[in-house]
């Protein structure tokens, strides 16, 4: 913080420590707005937007991110190829236990 910051904020503190304690007669005019009246709905705006904003960056990349992708080689090889394969191991087993 440089010399000018802590001179403006020390002013700023005076006042509202004036304010808070009706040591100023300045007192705002009734019915009229100040000059930054609408600051916290300018600053309520700009956080849902921001809100917003990351809600469908967030969402827009878990969708597009797949666990598995239908169109993986590896599944397809899984899908088409490994059933022919592959010798039908339930069968075995019971030819087996048959026999015996």
């Amino acid at each position: 913080m440089n010399c000018s910051e802590s001179l403006r904020l020390r002013s700023l503190l005076g006042k509202l420590w004036r304010e808070l304690h009706g040591g100023s007669g300045n007192q705002p005019p009734p019915g009229g707005s100040k000059k930054g009246d609408d600051a916290y709905l300018y600053i309520l705006v700009i956080m849902i937007f921001y809100g917003c904003l990351a809600g469908g960056l967030i969402l827009a990349y878990t969708r597009s991110r797949k666990v598995e992708s239908k169109h993986d080689p590896y599944h397809l090889y899984i899908e088409t190829d490994w059933p022919r394969n592959t010798p039908h191991i339930d069968q075995g087993r019971l030819e087996q236990h048959s026999i015996h």
